[in-house]
């Protein structure tokens, strides 16, 4: 029986990073065969980028279209932080297949730009592919789609491939999630994964299941190597290409200083004037300030509680543009109301006062900035040890309306909170909540 031969280039959570992107492709240009397979793992558009952010991630799609990958499947920056509307609309233009087992509209059809499996032939050899994404159940609904467990989605997507001789997941569920998948379906022979930002310089094989995953930002491409013997998989290798000496390709560079300078012409639009607010981690931080008390006004809330380091820096006097407020808050951060017990509230305003918890420096969860910094709050002041709400001291045993940022939510901070009460607002970002503050307030000023 004939010996084959599969090679597979792999890359994931780019984060709209461009500076690395000119690299990728011309490395993946220098290696591309008719038989070579190719894949983006999602987490390709962020919206922390301007160019991104102006074009609705049309840019990301755009390049992703002159490389032509194999297929791709989403993360979830395209699927939480795009509003509905953008993720509908993303890959209208696109000719390579987005894989996508696991999100649905809300009224459970498929969408039209989604492909559950895909089958390809090599060298007589039948090819099985899929794709799940990360299952964020709390926040696909508020944006109008319906989340499926990925390893429900894997279980019958399986089914559909069960006659293929390889079977190649498409992942951004993250390197543990991988390591489930693996454990439950070994009938998978490699596992592409993302999320997690995982730089896996060998692979990592688990229950005969082979993870790769290739760090973030375009740092790396992963390669993964299959030798069968007939339709029988005998050998599986996985390495990593590290690319900072790799040499650029020129068109893309000119591609994406071209879009650079379109948005930052598109993002300079005056919003108000003001005189100006300081931002300091650590201390009196006055955007902080507007930015928490416009947070309890657009959420309803009792009383506000977040991060200073979100604000990453403050607004000199003059002009406020667009553009100002997308590079001082450029998080794919969701404002979040939680509803807490006087306890639990006592319990917040210690923790996010914690030295340990102000000086952390922080990866993911949306957050793009340095360190958590000291909180800023709205309704809550601290005198001789006892906090006072709305004026009043903190009781027990009342219920507050609490806004705060997403990311605090989400367990691995401050795991208490992932089982609290709470509703996020989308697709608002942080930003917006900041630009219609700033707006709202600088009227007040002009009519007074």
């Amino acid at each position: 029986m004939a010996v084959t031969k599969l090679t597979i280039f792999h890359y994931n959570d780019l984060h709209s990073k461009f500076d690395q992107w000119p690299k990728l492709v011309s490395f993946l240009e220098e290696h591309r065969t008719d038989n070579t397979l190719y894949f983006d793992l999602g987490d390709h558009a962020d919206r922390t980028h301007p160019a991104t952010e102006v074009t609705r991630g049309k840019l990301n799609v755009r390049l992703l279209e002159r490389l032509q990958p194999t297929a791709v499947t989403i993360g979830n920056n395209e699927g939480i932080t795009f509003p509905h509307d953008w993720l509908a609309e993303l890959y209208e233009e696109a000719t390579f297949p987005i894989l996508l087992g696991n999100v649905y509209e809300a009224d459970g059809s498929r969408p039209d730009w989604v492909e559950e499996t895909l089958v390809l032939e090599r060298d007589g050899l039948k090819i099985g592919l899929f794709g799940v994404t990360a299952p964020y159940e709390e926040l696909y609904p508020e944006l109008g789609w319906q989340i499926e467990s990925p390893y429900e989605a894997t279980k019958r997507a399986l089914k559909q491939l069960a006659h293929c001789d390889v079977i190649i997941a498409l992942s951004h569920l993250g390197f543990f999630g991988d390591e489930r998948l693996a454990d439950m379906y070994p009938e998978i022979d490699v596992i592409l994964g993302a999320h997690t930002h995982h730089v896996l310089d060998e692979g990592v094989m688990t229950n005969g299941v082979l993870i790769a995953q290739a760090g973030k930002y375009g740092q790396y491409v992963g390669e993964v190597t299959l030798i069968l013997d007939g339709a029988e998989v005998v050998e599986k290798e996985a390495r990593l290409h590290e690319l900072s000496h790799q040499a650029e390709s020129t068109d893309t560079l000119a591609l994406l200083r071209s879009e650079g300078a379109e948005a930052e012409r598109l993002l300079d639009i005056t919003i108000a004037e003001t005189e100006g607010y300081a931002s300091d981690w650590f201390g009196h931080s006055p955007l902080g300030e507007l930015l928490v008390e416009g947070m309890v006004e657009w959420c309803a809330a009792d009383v506000g509680i977040i991060p200073s380091g979100v604000v990453l820096d403050g607004l000199a006097p003059g002009n406020v543009t667009l553009n100002m407020l997308h590079r001082i808050c450029p998080h794919p951060i969701n404002p979040c109301v939680l509803t807490l017990d006087g306890n639990t509230l006592e319990r917040f305003l210690h923790d996010v006062n914690e030295e340990t918890f102000t000086n952390m420096h922080v990866r993911g969860l949306g957050f793009r900035g340095t360190v958590l910094g000291e909180p800023s709050l709205n309704q809550i002041e601290q005198r001789d040890g006892q906090y006072y709400v709305m004026g009043e001291k903190l009781e027990p045993n009342r219920t507050y309306r609490v806004a705060t940022v997403d990311m605090l939510t989400f367990g691995p901070l401050l795991p208490y909170l992932a089982d609290q009460p709470k509703r996020y607002f989308m697709p608002e970002l942080l930003r917006d909540v900041l630009r219609e503050t700033i707006v709202a307030r600088h009227e007040v000023i002009r009519k007074g």
